[in-house]
Parts: structure tokens; C-alpha cells; sequence
């Protein structure tokens, strides 16, 4: 560097600038000494030369975009902090595209031998750096279920760490007051009934207390006369998540842990939350307990605080979406068993069926309700006022608890949305084959179902039937692709960041509408033509990797760019959480980190890349190639 006097300013400059910001002092000095520094004006290019194998440009002031050869495609913008270069470090001669300023700016450089050494040095730069934009968003952030064991509220702990091994174990023969004996000198809520190494049923203090002493059984009785058969348990290597699934599903409050095809110990709902700091067990317990609306509305504000702790113990936000579905589902299952309770079981063989972001396990803090119901069969003017007040008592209740009501009317409460299985085959069956756009966006909600109360084989044979009509008709295939690909990632924006404007008319981006969404809309594309039954994003992505439709790369790809974007929304949602402003998908660009932005930039380019090789595969009409 030429000019010493500029160098406190340059040294102040990558200590502010991620991923140089990272770097040691001494390292910071090194750095600084070797930055060149040049000034272009407005209309000025780097081309070839000046870019292949020159080193990293860093933007101190000004804005450049670069333009993609040869056909001069906007590839992205920067403005003051931002980088380029990197991608052309090993070319030679010839550069992939031209940078172009927009203004009067202001380069650092860096040279490439110096990049490589600082590289080869640091683990954040070298990680930072690196070529492909998965790998780079997916060592963005060290999510506590991707750290060690020993992380604090990691829902990633294998179970055998948190598990007891105090057992009260007993053989079929045992008594019910040897029982209750042994569970006193354990310790411990649950005894196991063990023939050799074979658990033949299990045994808690509420099932001694329940079902033989309330019903005065001889406690001389062998236990095996009150134990339960069919026991669900969970492998030691498993984790707490995979427990709190369980647990929350099946409403258990023990789980026996098995470890090599034995007995290994026992888990907890109060080892689960004085491990994890997860009061989503125990609050789903609570709701599936609670006898009221009123009970059910007080327990919904915890909702808030579970979510709160899931964002500041940095779990990854896809299994803060399943936590919080999970809860979804428990008070949408309490509210209709309070209102089977209040109108009397129904009729008719019936699903209460959940649509959008709860059909696909991934609710947030924001998400309302989508919602419909599937009867077996066509029903009479009685049945229907049966159900009709069902569904009004369930989303009424529901909006009540925190799930605000669909402004579509997207709900179990429309009549629309209360069919036949037969009718809903139907309304499918004209959607896929009138292939226009408002045909398919009146319905989209619904292309995401899953069972949430009833009879789960109605929606298994609608969800069958949606595949096969789908992938027979490859025009509403391409129908899907082209409503996709109408809205682009917002690349190249973040300097002037005029997107979409709110009712005060300042700029936003909008991270659901513009990002989050057109991966979930990529997602089932590629589910539905891999024929795949599952609604999670990812589960739809690694169904197509399955069958070849997408490569393994390209499910990374798309699965750290949707981590990521989810990771950046929940982090803002918290912000506003914490000072009191209203949660919403729009972030202010004032409000984006020089690390955020950099980040945001290389999901973008994922999304972007992907809709175009969907749109390639399917927008033509004939379907999967």
C-alpha cells in the first residue's frame, strides 16, 4: 500500500467487514498493509484481466453490478462493504463477467496471494470463501443441534446422555405391590416388565394407582395383569428431538431407552426440559389435558416464550418449525375433542385435514389457519349442520388461541372446504385439468395436506390421487413452475432496496413472498413428480434426489438456502419480539448486517438457479424429462 496514511482507515474498514472481521489483530495489520486501493468513475468496467486471478475486491464507498458473459444477464449488485472477485481467482486472461460502476467508487483489493494465505490461516475466511454458495450458507451459523453434545439447550444430545439408569425392572410374575416397592427403591415413575433381555410391557405409578388400587385388585395380583403391551420405545443414539416427537405425539411421559437391542435406561418429560430448556413437551401435555376453551387460551401465550427459547438457543429452524407445528396440532386435536364433547361424536367417518405451512410440519410464529374437512362420503342436510358447527367451534377456537383466522377463507368453516372425499377427488380433478393460473392459485393452499384429527386413509387416498392426476396431466405441471418463476428472487437490489413498499411506502423485502416461498413452491413441484406422499420441504427435495429428478448438490443447495433465509426471519421476528413492534415477513434493509446481506445474496442466487433449471425441466409442458 502506497499511501500509510490511509491505513487506519483500511484496518478500521475489514475490522467491521465479515469474514476479515474474524481474523486476529495481527493478522488484521498484515492484511491492511497488502490492500491496494483505486478509484473509478460512473461508467468504468473490469474485465477480464482486471478481475481474473487478480484477488478480492472489497467496495469501501460506491456501486458496481456485474454483468454475466455473453449475454450481459444482471448477475448481481453490491454497494459499500460488499466483495467480488473471488469466483474468478483461478481464471486466467478471461473473467466469467465484467463488473460495472454505477457510481463514483472506491476499491480496496486484496491480492491473491495474499487471499490464499489469510485463507489458509483462518478457518471463518477459508469457510466464507469458499466456491459453492451451499457451503458457504451452511457454515453461516453453527445451529446448537449441529455443535457438540454438550451444547446447551441442544435438541441434538443423543438420548442416552440425558436417559436414567436407576430401573425398577420386574418380571411378569412380579406382584403389584412388589412393583410399587421397586419403584419407590428406583425412584423412578415407570417399572418394565422383562422376560430375559425382552421388555414385555411397561408399568407407571398412575397405572398402579388407576387401574388397581381405585379398582381394588388384589395387590397380590401379578403385575403383568395392568401392564401396558405394545410399548413405544426410542434407541439411545436417537435424540432429544426425536423423544420430544414421540412423547408429543403419543402423549407419553416415560420413554424406555434401548440401547443394542437392550434395556438401556429411561427418558423423561423433566429430563427432556432440564436438558433442552424445551417446554414444548410439557406444554402439549397440558393442552391435551386442559377441559376447556378457556384452559386452552391461557396455555396458548406460552407459545410465544417456547419460541423465544428455540430462537436464543439457536436451534435450526427447521426443528423450530416442527416444535411449533407440533403444538399447532396438539391445540388443533384438544379443540376437537372439546367439541366432539359439546355436539357429540360425529356422523360420518371424517379427517380434519391441515393445508399450507401446518400440512407441511414448518408453522411459525406467524402462520394462520388453513384448514378443511374430508367426510367419507356425501352427506345429508343433518350430517352437514353437524359438521358445519364442528368446523366453526374448531377455527373460531383456534383464532382464539393465537392461530388467526385465513383471510382467503381457506378453512374447515367455508362450506367450500367441507366435502366428500368423492368432491374433493373432484375439486383436484378440475384444478390439475383447468390449467390456468387462477384456477391452480384458488387452490394452492391446498396442494399441501395432512391429517391432523380422524380417519388419516381419507387424505391418503386424496393425496393419491392428486399424484397420479398430477403427473398425468404435465401441462399443470408447467402451469405450477410458471406461477413460481413470476416472482424472481429480489438479486442485485440491496443498494437502492426498493422491492415492495408497506402502507407507510417504505421499502421492504418481503423474505416469505420473494425467497422462503418460491423454495417451498420448487419443493412440491419436484415431490409431486417424484410421486413422493410427503409435505416437509425437505423431505420433498430428498424424494426427488431419490429418482434422480435433482442431484444430491442440488438438495444441499436448496436446503442451506431455505435454513437460511427461515434462520434470518426468525432472528428478525425476535428482534421485534423483544421491542415490542409487530412481527411480520418484511425486513428492513436498514436493519440487514453487511453479513446478512452477503449471505442473503447467495440463497438468492440458489433460488434463481433453481427455478430456471425447473422451468427448463417442466415449463415446457411434457413433463418429467
Amino acid at each position: 500500500m502506497e499511501n500509510k496514511s490511509l491505513l487506519p482507515n483500511i484496518y478500521e474498514f475489514i475490522s467491521k467487514t465479515y469474514p476479515f472481521s474474524q481474523l486476529n489483530d495481527l493478522e488484521k495489520d498484515a492484511t491492511a498493509t497488502q490492500i491496494s486501493i483505486s478509484y473509478h468513475s460512473t461508467g468504468e468496467e473490469l474485465d477480464n484481466e482486471a478481475l481474473a486471478g487478480a484477488g478480492l475486491y472489497m467496495i469501501r464507498t460506491g456501486v458496481v453490478e456485474e454483468r454475466n458473459k455473453p449475454d450481459n444477464s444482471l448477475r448481481a449488485k453490491y454497494a459499500a462493504g460488499d466483495t467480488f472477485g473471488f469466483t474468478q481467482l483461478e481464471k486466467q486472461g478471461t473473467s466469467d463477467y465484467k463488473v460495472v460502476f454505477l457510481e463514483n467508487t472506491l476499491l480496496y483489493l486484496i491480492p491473491k496471494q495474499v487471499l490464499n494465505f489469510i485463507i489458509s490461516k483462518n478457518k471463518a475466511v477459508g469457510e466464507y470463501f469458499n466456491s459453492k454458495e451451499w457451503v458457504r450458507l451452511s457454515s453461516s451459523h453453527n445451529y446448537a443441534d449441529e455443535v457438540s453434545a454438550d451444547a446447551k439447550g441442544s435438541t441434538n444430545k443423543k438420548i442416552e446422555s440425558v436417559c436414567f439408569h436407576d430401573l425398577a425392572l420386574v418380571t411378569k410374575d412380579t406382584t403389584i405391590c412388589q412393583t410399587a416397592i421397586k419403584l419407590g427403591e428406583a425412584n423412578s415413575d415407570l417399572a418394565m416388565v422383562m422376560e430375559g433381555d425382552t421388555l414385555l410391557g411397561i408399568v407407571t405409578k398412575s397405572d398402579i394407582t388407576l387401574k388397581a388400587v381405585a379398582k381394588a385388585m388384589d395387590i397380590n395380583d401379578p403385575i403383568s395383569k395392568i401392564m401396558t403391551t405394545n410399548v413405544t420405545t426410542i434407541d439411545a443414539n436417537q435424540t432429544i428431538f426425536d423423544a420430544l416427537e414421540i412423547m408429543v405425539m403419543y402423549n407419553i411421559k416415560n420413554l424406555p431407552v434401548v440401547k443394542d437391542g437392550k434395556i438401556f435406561g429411561t427418558v423423561s418429560t423433566t429430563s427432556l426440559l432440564q436438558n433442552s430448556q424445551l417446554q414444548a413437551v410439557y406444554l402439549c401435555q397440558r393442552i391435551t389435558r386442559a377441559k376447556s376453551v378457556e384452559k386452552l387460551q391461557l396455555l396458548s401465550k406460552q407459545k410465544e416464550e417456547i419460541f423465544e427459547t428455540l430462537v436464543q438457543t439457536n436451534v435450526k429452524p427447521h426443528t423450530i418449525q416442527k416444535v411449533m407445528s407440533h403444538i399447532a396440532d396438539t391445540f388443533c386435536r384438544a379443540i376437537l375433542t372439546l367439541a366432539e364433547k359439546e355436539l357429540g361424536i360425529a356422523p360420518v367417518d371424517f379427517a380434519f385435514v391441515a393445508a399450507g405451512s401446518q400440512a407441511r410440519s414448518e408453522v411459525q410464529f406467524l402462520s394462520d389457519q388453513d384448514n378443511c374437512i374430508i367426510t367419507k362420503r356425501e352427506l345429508n342436510d343433518e350430517e352437514k349442520s353437524y359438521f358445519e358447527k364442528l368446523a366453526k367451534f374448531v377455527t373460531e377456537n383456534l383464532d382464539k388461541c393465537g392461530y388467526p383466522l385465513c383471510d382467503g377463507n381457506f378453512m374447515a368453516s367455508n362450506p367450500r372446504w367441507l366435502a366428500s372425499l368423492e368432491q374433493w377427488k373432484d375439486y383436484y380433478s378440475q384444478w390439475i385439468s383447468n390449467t390456468t393460473q387462477d384456477a391452480i392459485l384458488a387452490s394452492n393452499v391446498f396442494l399441501d395436506m395432512r391429517c391432523l384429527y380422524g380417519n388419516t386413509a381419507l387424505v391418503k387416498q386424496l393425496r393419491t390421487h392428486l399424484i397420479e392426476t398430477a403427473n398425468a396431466n404435465s401441462r399443470f405441471l408447467a402451469t405450477l413452475i410458471s406461477i413460481s418463476t413470476a416472482v424472481a428472487p429480489p438479486l442485485g437490489t440491496f443498494r437502492i432496496f426498493v422491492l415492495t413498499k408497506d402502507g407507510d411506502n417504505k421499502p421492504y423485502l418481503n423474505i416469505k413472498k420473494q425467497a422462503i416461498n418460491l423454495i417451498i413452491e420448487i419443493a412440491r413441484l419436484y415431490g409431486i413428480a417424484a410421486k413422493s406422499e410427503a409435505t416437509d420441504t425437505y423431505e420433498r427435495l430428498k424424494a426427488a434426489v431419490e429418482i434422480d429428478l435433482i442431484k444430491e448438490v442440488d438438495y444441499q443447495e436448496l436446503k442451506e438456502a431455505y435454513t437460511f433465509l427461515n434462520f434470518v426471519r426468525f432472528k428478525h421476528q425476535m428482534h421485534a419480539l423483544k421491542h415490542g413492534e409487530k412481527l411480520t415477513n418484511n425486513l428492513n434493509p436498514d436493519e440487514l448486517s453487511q453479513f446478512e446481506r452477503n449471505h442473503l445474496r447467495d440463497a438468492f442466487r440458489i433460488i434463481a438457479k433453481h427455478q430456471k433449471a425447473a422451468s427448463f425441466r417442466f415449463a415446457s409442458g411434457k413433463g418429467v424429462l
